[in-house]
């Protein structure tokens, strides 16, 4: 039995502590709504029967006590705090500047237009005018890439044919832009020939500026490689391999740094047969796995370099005189057939008589006193000698 004034449960007629009449306990009906949880506070309900209330979103009408309807849309709104409602309104905005400012310009109706509509969002005019500028500053610089691609393109075409003609001074003057480009432009054939001229023609710089860089670049990782090869450090080398691996590299392009690696070693160490067989066998894993496409003409110099005396074609020369120059043996000055002649130069004629060269001749042995007495200098008689007095 049940107490109506206590609100608990006795057995009997009356309750012990009041004496009221106790009754039947009524029955639970509806939806009951426990107010201490934090999520029902925050939104979140929590019904007692079988259907649990994960995500309002998904129900369209929640039912309390079978007298309420609570639409969820509007719950979900009523939620949103303060800074979630501006996100939203500078997110508006600046899709619209976007779309005024696709071409690049922003004439002064788009202006009021956005002005207008910054005022309905309650944006203040000082952030709208700052969205605005960071819009025109993104367009423009995108449009500007267009044009730095451009660059980059030319300038790695006037690379590429400099290097298959072996010009090394036009690379050579050409490096200093390429370096300005390639801090800047993701471009893979930027990068490639930048770290590739930098290891070929200054592997020293090449070996510092990786120390100094933050991140790891692809054609960084493996020029350097063989800038370190080329300093004598081969095991600075031999630890940038698994880094290589990471950025998912072609299995060709790691063999064909193995096959450099032991050229080095064949080379240095005495020319181990070891060496010349494993060379041989990673060029041929490098050519079967496959390469990156840049690579077949470096691919053709390791294969000279292994040779006693170079003879690289023109389009792969400048990989064997500049990039493997210190793993290939040196070569011998070749001496000329037969000794450099004499250029024939024409003797001087002999000066014809001059009466004045003979003038100048007799006037080697100067004497400035007989000089003087032939001008008539110093023929004046000398003063008398004084008197003596008695």
């Amino acid at each position: 039995m049940y107490c109506p004034d206590c609100k608990k449960e006795f057995d009997g007629n009356f309750c012990p502590t009041c004496g009221t009449k106790l009754i039947e306990k009524p029955a639970t009906i509806g939806v009951s709504l426990n107010l201490g949880d934090a999520n029902a506070i925050s939104g979140g309900l929590h019904t007692s029967d079988s259907h649990d209330v994960h995500n309002i979103q998904n129900t369209s009408n929640t039912t309390i006590d079978n007298s309420q309807t609570v639409n969820n849309s509007t719950v979900y709104e009523a939620q949103k705090t303060q800074a979630e409602i501006l996100q939203e309104n500078e997110n508006l905005f600046l899709q619209a500047v976007q779309e005024r400012l696709s071409d690049g310009v922003l004439e002064q109706r788009e202006l009021a237009e956005l002005n207008v509509m910054a005022a309905q969002l309650n944006i203040a005019p000082q952030r709208a005018m700052q969205m605005i500028d960071l819009v025109r500053r993104t367009t423009l610089a995108m449009q500007g890439g267009q044009g730095s691609e451009f660059l980059s393109q030319q300038l790695v075409g006037e690379v590429f044919n400099a290097v298959n003609s072996n010009q090394v001074e036009i690379l050579k003057r050409r490096l200093p832009q390429l370096e300005q480009i390639a801090r800047t432009s993701p471009d893979a054939k930027i990068q490639f020939y930048f770290h590739m001229l930098q290891a070929s023609l200054k592997p020293e710089s090449a070996a510092i500026a990786f120390l100094n860089a933050r991140t790891d670049n692809y054609w960084q990782l493996f020029w350097v490689h063989v800038a370190y090869v080329k300093l004598g450090q081969d095991n600075n080398a031999t630890v940038l391999l698994p880094r290589m691996g990471g950025f998912g590299a072609p299995q060709g392009d790691l063999a064909l740094l193995m096959a450099i690696d032991n050229l080095s070693e064949y080379r240095r160490e005495g020319q181990k047969e070891y060496n010349l067989i494993q060379m041989q066998e990673k060029l041929m894993q490098a050519q079967e796995l496959g390469m990156s496409e840049p690579l077949s003409a470096m691919w053709y110099a390791v294969k000279e370099a292994m040779l006693d005396e170079q003879h690289p074609e023109a389009w792969f020369q400048f990989y064997v005189d500049y990039t493997l120059r210190e793993l290939c043996p040196p070569q011998a000055p070749v001496m000329p057939s037969t000794p450099p002649q004499m250029p024939r130069m024409e003797v001087p004629p002999v000066p014809k008589f001059n009466a004045q060269n003979v003038t100048l001749a007799q006037m080697q042995g100067f004497n400035p006193l007989q000089a003087a007495q032939q001008m008539g200098l110093g023929i004046s008689a000398p003063p008398p000698f004084p008197e003596k007095k008695p």
